[in-house]
């Protein structure tokens, strides 16, 4: 059994709503995140925007340079520019035959450089890649094996296995992704309802502690990598870290996600 531990990072500029919930960062969250597993010997990965270390360079300095982190590629704003807007909206008027998510693919080139550059920047090797909200179109893996990512994380589903694909390893958060199955802060129960929410692991969301067992019993149940999502955030949100650290003490064949080979 072999378990990859990731959470998404994002700056606070971005003003999500869980965000309006957190007494501190999201940053600083993951600091706290990431001792709690390094008291149980548990690499985590971290897929962090660019955007963070102009906001709080000191702080995402300290969590790189936490031996039990590894910090991964989470984009650079996150799709909040006008550029991004625009091509966003081709891509709906033209049914996606133009137009993505991503922006255009030259700016989309500029974005994955200046999102790894930055995070080397204080001292991090960024080998991993996760597009924000999973939102990648049919460049992506292109440019970021040619701008150095070897391992890519988007993929979800309960049935996703470990693969190779455009000379990336494919590595696929498949056991239930905590932000959307995970009751916290705005997710509330009459949210839920309202939402029409459906994923790939259903439409549930559950209190964490459930979540927490639903996700080792997912790990228990496959012989393949299993990769966890599990947000600072919402980690901390949702319980003040006490199923995370469940779930540290419980997966110590954890790895980072850039050793998993497909």
């Amino acid at each position: 059994m072999t378990v990859c531990l990731s959470g998404d990072v994002h700056h606070m500029s971005m003003e999500t709503r869980d965000q309006s919930y957190l007494d501190g960062t999201e940053v600083e969250a993951a600091i706290e995140y990431s001792k709690i597993a390094a008291d149980y010997d548990v690499p985590v990965t971290l897929f962090c925007t660019g955007r963070c270390i102009v906001e709080e360079r000191d702080e995402m300095a300290q969590l790189a340079a936490m031996e039990n982190v590894e910090i991964g590629g989470h984009n650079y704003w996150a799709f909040t520019t006008p550029v991004h807007t625009a091509w966003r909206a081709l891509g709906k008027l033209t049914g996606g035959r133009v137009g993505s998510w991503n922006g255009p693919k030259l700016f989309q080139s500029y974005e994955i450089a200046t999102t790894i550059n930055t995070l080397e920047s204080i001292g991090a090797e960024v080998s991993a890649w996760r597009d924000h909200a999973y939102r990648h179109d049919r460049h992506t893996l292109s440019l970021l094996s040619n701008n150095g990512i070897s391992h890519f994380s988007d993929a979800v589903g309960p049935n996703e296995q470990v693969r190779s694909e455009n000379g990336l390893t494919i590595v696929p958060v498949n056991t239930p992704p905590d932000h959307e199955h995970v009751y916290h802060a705005f997710r509330t129960p009459e949210f839920v309802e309202r939402s029409g929410f459906q994923g790939p692991f259903g439409a549930d969301s559950h209190q964490i502690g459930r979540w927490g067992r639903q996700v080792a019993d997912a790990v228990s149940s496959t012989d393949d990598v299993s990769t966890v999502l599990a947000h600072p955030a919402c980690m901390k949100l949702a319980d003040s870290f006490d199923t995370f650290e469940q779930l540290c003490d419980r997966f110590r064949d954890t790895v980072r996600l850039s050793a998993i080979d497909d």
